[in-house]
C-alpha cells in the first residue's frame, strides 16, 4: 500500500486493487427506514483520514498513539471539508400555493381552484412543482413542472430562496402560482437565514369542492315537536303581533321607502305582511304583500341533493324559522330575500314581550321619508265646446266621464221652482214695461227665462233663456261660480249675457222655502222678500194663525191659574212644613192606601188616623228628620220634627205584654225584668221542657191557633223536622236547629252593644237650644219673613215646638 508514502510529486500513484470509486451514501437502510449513516467512508467504501492514529484523541487509551513512536506532530490534522451539496443534500423547502384554472361552458363553476406544493431544493437552487393526487379527480395530477433552475426573468436572473415568501405570486412559465403556507423546517431555516415570513393565508375553496363536500356532509335532522296544536289554537287564536316595518328599495331602479304591517300569529308561528295604501294611486290595491305562512331564516337554505327543480322546500329541509325572540325593534329581518327594519310595534306586542319573554321592545324609531317637492297642477283652459266641467274631465283621464249629478238632491228636489218677476233695465225705449219670470230650479240649479206676453207690444214673447246654469260676473271663465238663491232679492240686478234684468217680485214659495231653510239664506235677503210680501198682504193666512196660537196659549195660561186657586188652600201646618222644605215620604207620615183627590198632601189629623189605623210601632216608624232642598241632608244638619196635635187617650193597663215582630224590639236597658216583660206566654214552658230533655216545640197547637177561624187559617208545608209544624219529631230535628243553652246570654250581650243614638245626634243634642215659641205661633203664624218657619240663611232645619214629649205612634195594641 502507498498509504505510508509521503504525498510529494512523482510519489503518488493509483492503487490497483482499489476498484470502486463512488461516493457512499450518507443514509442507510434498517428494517426498510432510512437513518443517518454516522460512519464516514472514502470513496469506493475506503477509510477516511479521520479513522488513522493521527486523528486518535489523546483519552483513548486502547488506540495505538503514534507520537509515543515518531514524536509529537507541530499541529493537528485539519478537519475534512465537507461541501454544500454534501451539506444540503436532501433538504428541499416546502411551499403550498395553487393557481386557478378557467372552467368555460359550466354553468356550476367558471373557475377550479388546484392546490400544489412547490419545492425548492437547497442542494443546487432547483425548483419542481408538484400537485398531490387525488383518487378520481379526473385530472392530470402529479409532477408540473420538472426540477431545475427556473428563470424569474427575462434579465437571466432565477428563482432563489431569498425571493420566496408567503402570500407571493409566483410566475413559472406563464402561469402564477399564489403561495399561502410552508412547513416548519422551512420557517424555520428561513427565519434562521434572517428571513422573515409573512402571515399563512386560507385555501380558497371554489364551488365544485364545496359542492362534493356538502354532499358527502349528512344534512342535520330536525327535531320533530312534540307540542299540541289543539291547546295553542285554544290559548292563542286571535292573539297577534303587530309590527310597523319598511322596506327600503330605493337601491333599485323607481325603488322607495315604504312601511307595511307585519303580523306574527302566535297560533302557528306564522307570518302575514299587509300593504298599507296612501291613496295617492300608482300600485295595484293588492292587500297582502306576503301571504300568511311560515317563514325560515336561511330561505335558501336546502339540501345539496334536494330536487328543487320539481319540488319546494317543506318542513323537512328547513333547520329554522323567525320565531318572536327574532323580531326586536330597530333590527333588520331578511323575509324571502327583501330587506325590513321594524321601527316600532303596538301596546299588546310590548306587553307580550314584558310578561313572556321577559324582553323590553325599544322605543319607537323615528323613519324618515324623502319628501318630495309638489308642483302646482296647471289646468288647461276651457276649449269651448260643452262645459268648462267636460274640459276639466277630460284632464284626469284618457275616457273623460261627465261630471258628477247630486242624484239625492234632484230626487228630493224635483219640479220645484223658485219664480222671480224681473222687468229689463230697458235703455231702448221699445223696451220699457217688459216683464219677464225668472225660474231657479232647485233640483239642478239651472235657471230659465220667460217673458210674459202683451198685446200689440211688437215683441215676440216666450223664451228668453233656456235652462242653463248662469255665470256670475265676476267669476273665473275657466273655473265659473254659478248663481244661487241667496243672491236673488227684491231690488237685485241679474245680468245675463249683456242684458240686465232687475227682479221686482217673486211668489210666495220663496218666501216660505226661506223660512224653511234660514242657514242657505242671509237674514237681510229674508228680511227683503217678507217686506214685500206684506206690502203685498200676501201674509194674511200667517198672521192669522200666528194670532189664534197667541190666544190659545192666553186661554191655556188663564185655566191653569182657575186650576190652581180651585185646589184646596193649604192649613197652617201644610205651610209651616212647605216652609221647612220637607220632602215627601222623608218627615211626613205614611201615606194612605188612597190619596186625596184635590190635593197631593195629607192633613195632621189624617195621618194620625191612618197611622193608628195601621198599628205600627215605635221600633217601625224613622225618626222625623228635615230634608233641605239645597243639598242632600246631614246629621249635622238634622233635627227630629215632631207635629202637635190632641192629647193621646190614656193607656189601659193590660197584663197581656206587647209583641213586636222579629227584628223590631226595643233597645235593651239594664233592667231585671227586661226579658220577663218581651217574653210570649208559652217561654217559661218550653224552657222546662228543655230542662226535662224534652221536645220544645209545640206538638199541640196553642189557644191563639185554636181560635183562628179556617179563612184565617194559613196551611204550612208538612216537611219532617220542619220547626213549628204539628206531628214534628224531635228526634229528626237536626242538632244546628237547637237552641245552645246561652243563645239568650249571646243576644243580650249582642244588643248591648248596638248603640241607641249615634255619635253625631249625641253631640247636637249637648247644644244650646233656645226657648221653644208657643203653640199659638205655629197654629196662627205672622208673616214669612219673621215668623219660626220662614227660610234662614243658615242650612239647618229647625223644629216646631209640641205638647207631649213622645210620638202619637207609640200606642198599645189594646190602646186602640
Amino acid at each position: 500500500m502507498a498509504w505510508g508514502l509521503p504525498k510529494l510529486p512523482g510519489l503518488t500513484f493509483s492503487d490497483p486493487t482499489k476498484t470502486q470509486h463512488h461516493i457512499r451514501s450518507s443514509l442507510r437502510y434498517y428494517q426498510g427506514h432510512r437513518f443517518p449513516d454516522t460512519r464516514l467512508r472514502a470513496p469506493g467504501g475506503t477509510a477516511t483520514d479521520v479513522d488513522s492514529n493521527a486523528f486518535a484523541l489523546p483519552e483513548d487509551s486502547v488506540i495505538y498513539d503514534p507520537s509515543l513512536t515518531y514524536g509529537r506532530v507541530k499541529q493537528p490534522a485539519l478537519p475534512a471539508v465537507i461541501p454544500h451539496w454534501v451539506h444540503y443534500d436532501k433538504r428541499c423547502l416546502n411551499f403550498t400555493a395553487f393557481f386557478k384554472q378557467p372552467v368555460y361552458e359550466n354553468p356550476d363553476e367558471t373557475y377550479r381552484v388546484r392546490v400544489v406544493n412547490i419545492v425548492y431544493f437547497l442542494e443546487d437552487d432547483s425548483l419542481t412543482v408538484m400537485e398531490p393526487r387525488v383518487k378520481n379527480s379526473g385530472l392530470w395530477q402529479g409532477r408540473l413542472v420538472k426540477r431545475g433552475k427556473i428563470p424569474k426573468n427575462d434579465f437571466g436572473d432565477y428563482w432563489h430562496w431569498k425571493d420566496l415568501d408567503i402570500g407571493k405570486d409566483i410566475c413559472i412559465y406563464g402561469k402564477v402560482f399564489h403561495t399561502v403556507s410552508c412547513d416548519l423546517f422551512t420557517k424555520e431555516w428561513l427565519e434562521s437565514q434572517g428571513v422573515e415570513l409573512s402571515k399563512e393565508e386560507d385555501l380558497p375553496v371554489d364551488s365544485y369542492t364545496q359542492k362534493e363536500h356538502w354532499k358527502a356532509t349528512q344534512p342535520p335532522k330536525r327535531v320533530k315537536s312534540h307540542a299540541d296544536p289543539l291547546r295553542r289554537f285554544l290559548e292563542y287564536d286571535g292573539k297577534v303581533l303587530t309590527f310597523n316595518v319598511v322596506w327600503d328599495n330605493r337601491d333599485a331602479e323607481f325603488g322607495e321607502l315604504t312601511e307595511y304591517k307585519m303580523f306574527y300569529f302566535l297560533q302557528d308561528d306564522t307570518i302575514a305582511i299587509k300593504e298599507l295604501h296612501d291613496g295617492k294611486g300608482g300600485k295595484d290595491p293588492f292587500p297582502l304583500l306576503l301571504k300568511k305562512r311560515k317563514l325560515p331564516k336561511k330561505w335558501e337554505e336546502r339540501p345539496v341533493t334536494f330536487p328543487s327543480i320539481a319540488l319546494e322546500t317543506t318542513e323537512e329541509e328547513i333547520t329554522e324559522y323567525y320565531a318572536p325572540r327574532d323580531l326586536i325593534v330597530g333590527q333588520t329581518v331578511f323575509l324571502l330575500g327583501r330587506r325590513f327594519l321594524l321601527f316600532d310595534c303596538d301596546s299588546f306586542t310590548r306587553k307580550y314581550y314584558r310578561a313572556m319573554l321577559n324582553i323590553e321592545q325599544p322605543p319607537r324609531i323615528e323613519v324618515r321619508h324623502e319628501t318630495k317637492r309638489e308642483f302646482p297642477k296647471s289646468l288647461p283652459p276651457h276649449i269651448g265646446i260643452g262645459a268648462p266641467e267636460d274640459t276639466l274631465g277630460s284632464c284626469f283621464g284618457l275616457i273623460p266621464k261627465p261630471p258628477h249629478k247630486d242624484i239625492i238632491k234632484y230626487n228630493l228636489n224635483a219640479n220645484k221652482y223658485l219664480r222671480y218677476l224681473c222687468e229689463l233695465d230697458w235703455i231702448h225705449p221699445e223696451d220699457k214695461g217688459r216683464q219677464f219670470v225668472l225660474a231657479y230650479s232647485l233640483a239642478d240649479g239651472t235657471i230659465k227665462i220667460g217673458e210674459i206676453p202683451r198685446r200689440n207690444s211688437g215683441i215676440r214673447e216666450g223664451k228668453f233663456l233656456k235652462s242653463m246654469r248662469l255665470q256670475t260676473p265676476e267669476s273665473d271663465p275657466n273655473f265659473p261660480t254659478y248663481y244661487t238663491p241667496d243672491r236673488f232679492y227684491i231690488g237685485g240686478i241679474v245680468p245675463v249675457f249683456k242684458h240686465r234684468f232687475k227682479i221686482v217680485g217673486c211668489d210666495l214659495f220663496v218666501y216660505r222655502y226661506m223660512t224653511a231653510n234660514p242657514d242657505k239664506f242671509p237674514q237681510e235677503v229674508i228680511d227683503n222678500v217678507r217686506n214685500y210680501h206684506m206690502r203685498e198682504g200676501n201674509l194674511k193666512d200667517e198672521l192669522q194663525e200666528e194670532f189664534r196660537e197667541e190666544q190659545a196659549a192666553e186661554t191655556r195660561a188663564q185655566l191653569a191659574k182657575i186650576g190652581q186657586a180651585a185646589v184646596a188652600e193649604p192649613n197652617a201646618m201644610e205651610r209651616c212644613l212647605a216652609a221647612l222644605d220637607v220632602v215627601e215620604g222623608s218627615a211626613a207620615p205614611p201615606r194612605p192606601s188612597s190619596p186625596p183627590a184635590t190635593t197631593d198632601r195629607i192633613s195632621y189629623d189624617e195621618s194620625l188616623r191612618i197611622a193608628r189605623l195601621s198599628n205600627p210601632t215605635c221600633d217601625n216608624v224613622v225618626p222625623l228628620k228635615g230634608i233641605l232642598k239645597s243639598s242632600t241632608a246631614q246629621d249635622d244638619h238634622q233635627k227630629v220634627v215632631c207635629f202637635s196635635g190632641p192629647k193621646v187617650e190614656e193607656r189601659r193597663e193590660t197584663s197581656m205584654p206587647a209583641s213586636y215582630p222579629p227584628g223590631h224590639q226595643p233597645h235593651y236597658v239594664e233592667d231585671d225584668d227586661f226579658c220577663q216583660r218581651y217574653k210570649d206566654a208559652g217561654a217559661e214552658e218550653r224552657a222546662g221542657r228543655r230542662a226535662r230533655d224534652e221536645c220544645a216545640y209545640e206538638i199541640v197547637p196553642g189557644k191563639q191557633l185554636q181560635n183562628v177561624t179556617e179563612d184565617e187559617l194559613q196551611e204550612k208545608p208538612n216537611l219532617p223536622g220542619y220547626l213549628g209544624t204539628y206531628g214534628a219529631d224531635c228526634k229528626k230535628v237536626p242538632d244546628y236547629m237547637r237552641l245552645s243553652p246561652d243563645a239568650y246570654e249571646k243576644v243580650k250581650k249582642l244588643r248591648r252593644e248596638v248603640q241607641e243614638i249615634s255619635p253625631a245626634a249625641t253631640r247636637i243634642a249637648d247644644y244650646t237650644r233656645e226657648p221653644a215659641p208657643p203653640v199659638d205661633v205655629c197654629v196662627h203664624p205672622p208673616a214669612e219673613a219673621t215668623g219660626p218657619c220662614a227660610r234662614k240663611t243658615e242650612d239647618v232645619s229647625f223644629s216646631c215646638p209640641h205638647l207631649e214629649p213622645k210620638p202619637p205612634c207609640c200606642v198599645p195594641k189594646d190602646a186602640i
